[in-house]
């Protein structure tokens, strides 16, 4: 999963061929990466601010001890589907966050509804209603909060264009999020992997497919 870059044929060319991206001497970082991912940071993690706890582990920041897009990436890549993450997402969002830094839990018992649900008094309706299964359009940024290195087995993003399986969630505009597979709440994790259905034999997947 990666930023979007932009494609048109006057682009410069690709930083990431050489295996080492080289920012110019005096260019600003955040700047010299956005100009072709022109949609930021899909984690939606905030750049060019001060880190004004100590870090565990060698954390890269900028000359005034800014985040920025080193501070989480590497200049040295390995191949694309890892990110190019400086280390293992799980290690490398620990080495800031940890103890009263620690990020929020989003499966737990009460997170914020509106960071998924469509509508928020809906989503804390009981029981359940259609209303309270519709999400945001952008709820998998939640999700790949922590989930940035995958895997993902299942596009998301995209209209569903299979059966129309009731129980399984769209986003508010139709198209397929993480959601409509998984569970968002610990205490509905009835399968294993925060799957909504027994998938043992099937059973999620042929909810839609009816070509495997």
């Amino acid at each position: 999963m990666m930023v979007a870059a932009a494609q048109d044929s006057g682009s410069k060319p690709d930083p990431h061929a050489q295996g080492k991206v080289t920012v110019p001497v005096g260019a600003s970082e955040v700047t010299y990466c956005k100009s072709c991912h022109t949609s930021g940071c899909p984690t939606q993690h905030p750049e060019l601010v001060k880190l004004t706890w100590s870090a565990q582990g060698r954390v890269v920041l900028g000359v005034s001890g800014e985040i920025t897009c080193g501070s989480c990436h590497s200049r040295g890549f390995r191949h694309l589907s890892d990110a190019f993450l400086g280390q293992d997402q799980k290690r490398l969002c620990g080495s800031c966050h940890y103890g009263a830094h620690t990020i929020t839990n989003a499966h737990s018992s009460d997170p914020r509804c509106e960071s998924c649900h469509a509508s928020a008094a809906a989503a804390r309706a009981q029981p359940p209603t259609p209303q309270s299964r519709v999400m945001i359009s952008g709820v998998d940024s939640e999700c790949m909060r922590c989930h940035y290195d995958g895997p993902i087995t299942h596009p998301i993003g995209i209209a569903n264009s299979k059966k129309k399986a009731p129980d399984l969630p769209l986003a508010a505009d139709g198209t397929i999020t993480c959601v409509t597979c998984h569970v968002g709440h610990q205490q509905q994790d009835r399968f294993g992997t925060m799957l909504r259905k027994d998938n043992r034999h099937g059973g999620l997947c042929l909810s839609c497919h009816d070509d495997l």
